[in-house]
């Protein structure tokens, strides 16, 4: 792995192992999202499960009420996520589950031995996508399923708008949405180039309402380490501009924008 992209899973790892503790009540749409990814994985057996990127664990919370498997594995590079998450499932009963430290890229895992890889809202930070698609697909037995929800492009424009407009305009917090967000024909293309086949492909978009406070507590859990290298002077400036912002944009019902969701299930060839 090159020097850069061992950068950037450290930077994001770092970033969540900073707001792991806040990351919950942030962020609370993402556990009906991880809901519904595990919803649509079409119906079987999955005794053995990978899940990538578990963060706090909601996927393998879904995973777990609907499926019951006999184990899961569960990778994070981010160690205050993997922290919440032990905290969560200490007292599980009925099910083996095992936690690494890593990144998809070195996840240690055996290849073809999980019946299901599960990946919620964590794809889009993969630093090199195709070769994540191709990581996840190795860990699948011949017939399993690979089911992955992240942020799609569209999303977040209103809030793209304005930071576009604060200056001096800060060009890496743009880049980052066009770096991270994909569309469901991106998607297809991961998953095809890692020999997967895919099931189903799909977007959703929402439009919310919520307090410019919340909003901008989700921005800082979330996604506050791809600021920049600034001071911390520099940052506080510039997020109080996108704050002021917001709130001369906020209507009755407060700060509205669009937060759209690409949801993957693939199955590996038998």
């Amino acid at each position: 792995m090159s020097s850069h992209i061992h950068t950037s899973h450290e930077s994001v790892a770092s970033g969540f192992t900073e707001t792991a503790s806040d990351y919950d009540d942030a962020v609370r749409f993402n556990i009906e999202g991880a809901q519904r990814l595990v919803l649509t994985i079409p119906p079987g057996r999955y005794e053995r499960v990978l899940d990538v990127g578990c963060g706090t664990g909601w996927a393998t919370q879904a995973t777990i009420d609907r499926f019951h498997p006999t184990h899961i594995t569960a990778i994070d590079p981010a160690d205050g996520m993997l922290a919440q998450f032990r905290e969560k499932f200490a007292g599980a009963a009925g099910v083996e589950i095992v936690v690494h430290q890593a990144d998809v890229e070195h996840m240690p895992v055996e290849e073809g031995s999980f019946d299901l890889v599960v990946c919620s809202m964590a794809y889009h930070w993969f630093p090199r996508k195709w070769e994540a698609a191709k990581a996840m697909a190795r860990a699948l037995k011949p017939g399993g399923v690979i089911a992955i929800l992240m942020s799609g492009r569209g999303g977040e424009q209103a809030y793209r708008d304005v930071i576009a407009n604060i200056e001096p305009i800060n060009y890496r917090w743009l880049g980052a949405f066009d770096g991270n967000l994909r569309s469901c024909s991106e998607m297809e293309d991961y998953l095809t180039g890692a020999g997967l086949e895919p099931v189903d492909i799909w977007m959703e978009t929402r439009t919310r309402h919520t307090s410019v406070d919340a909003y901008m507590e989700r921005m800082r859990v979330v996604a506050g380490h791809m600021i920049g290298d600034q001071s911390d002077a520099e940052v506080a400036d510039y997020v109080a501009k996108i704050e002021a912002r917001l709130r001369e944009l906020a209507g009755p019902r407060g700060w509205r924008y669009d937060f759209a969701k690409l949801f993957a299930i693939a199955r590996k060839p038998t």
